[in-house]
């Protein structure tokens, strides 16, 4: 692609930042990005019906700022994909809003047809939540191949899944709702940098995009849009994972919820979703891997042997021993008396509380039933 081409492509960008759906109309009416520039501001104004975007668009501002971001591009190695190339993810553009540009910086293949799940939850990701992604990621990929994972690069969910995809050597796409020439958070600048060894960085902002409130619901959009399965660990009820659910349902893809406690906030999404049936309880990485069809002639009576719920006898008989007295227990004291980690104990009580041993008060104390 000539550099008119690309500059063209970043004017588009900036003009209809807030109207995707008019530049990806625009693009696939033209049938190239060539044709676009040959016909001018006469064919943009046809296919959008004579309302004098075009003279906009090809206005010499416009265009100008359009070759100052094409060349800062092509001098960080970003590259342009457009709706119209083949570099384009195929499962994104056959999703309803898809983008119709993506600034991508990366060594994974865009176009490369793999299995692909995203992962989102919440930002105060407890120790619990992040075991539990942790274990789902790294099971995915002990058990399936060529699995990527796509997140949002937020803190919490996010960015256990980007680094428990990078730890398991994983491809994994981090969805920006900023300009490429901004990481946000700040705070994962060094995780973003391995990511792009390992993945890569797509936004559909132009450079210069802050992250502003409005673009994280869009960016929703492409994280649910990139990905046969979408993964919920640990959301509220009103979370921005709950937007990126709705874009999921939308376009008819499969929606898993880790179950949390019936009392912790950050759980209530989950366990509405699972609730309501619009997202099948996940315990393990089995419920993804058996309902999606995923590498199932490799796997061997996975169902009895759950990867998140699998406490030992011998440590539910020693918490239901700590539990016996009358007076209940918080969860340090439960760590004192057997030694074994807060996380590890979170685990364990979860799974003994759905099976209806223990349960907790609103005090946060642990009686046994």
């Amino acid at each position: 692609m000539d550099q008119m081409c690309e500059a063209l492509l970043c004017a588009m960008s900036r003009v209809f930042v807030n109207h995707p759906g008019a530049g990806l109309k625009l693009l696939e009416k033209s049938e190239s990005v060539e044709r676009l520039l040959e016909g001018g501001p006469a064919l943009a104004d046809e296919i959008l019906g004579g309302d004098g975007v075009g003279e906009t668009l090809f206005s010499p501002q416009m265009m100008s700022w359009g070759r100052e971001d094409a060349l800062w591009m092509n001098s960080k190695g970003v590259r342009l994909v457009d709706c119209l190339s083949e570099e384009y993810p195929r499962i994104l553009k056959e999703s309803p809003f898809a983008p119709f540009l993506l600034y991508y910086r990366g060594e994974a293949d865009l176009s490369r047809n793999v299995r692909s799940l995203s992962v989102v939850g919440t930002r105060m990701a407890s120790s619990y939540g992040k075991e539990c992604c942790s274990a789902i990621v790294s099971d995915l990929a002990d058990k399936c191949t060529d699995i990527r994972i796509v997140s949002g690069l937020a803190i919490g969910i996010d960015a256990c899944a980007h680094a428990s995809a990078l730890e398991n050597g994983l491809d994994t796409l981090a969805v920006l709702p900023c300009g490429i020439d901004t990481i946000y958070p700040s705070s994962h600048r060094d995780l973003a940098v391995k990511i792009l060894g390992q993945g890569g960085v797509l936004t559909e902002y132009p450079r210069g995009t802050k992250p502003l409130r409005r673009n994280f619901l869009q960016r929703n959009r492409i994280i649910a849009g990139l990905s046969d399965a979408l993964l919920v660990v640990e959301s509220r009820i009103r979370g921005g994972s709950m937007s990126t659910v709705e874009f999921a349902s939308s376009y008819n893809r499969d929606i898993f919820a880790v179950p949390g406690r019936m009392d912790d906030a950050n759980s209530y999404g989950c366990n509405y979703l699972i609730s309501k049936n619009v997202a099948q309880l996940c315990l393990n990485s089995h419920t993804i891997i058996s309902s999606m069809g995923w590498n199932l002639e490799h796997i061997s009576d996975i169902a009895s042997q759950p990867d998140l719920f699998s406490t030992p006898v011998a440590l539910k008989e020693k918490l239901l021993l700590s539990l016996s007295s009358v007076r209940g227990k918080t969860i340090d004291n439960l760590a004192a008396l057997s030694g074994e980690s807060v996380s590890a104990l979170n685990l364990a009580l979860l799974e003994m509380d759905l099976e209806g041993l223990v349960r907790k008060d609103a005090l946060g104390l642990w009686f046994k039933k």
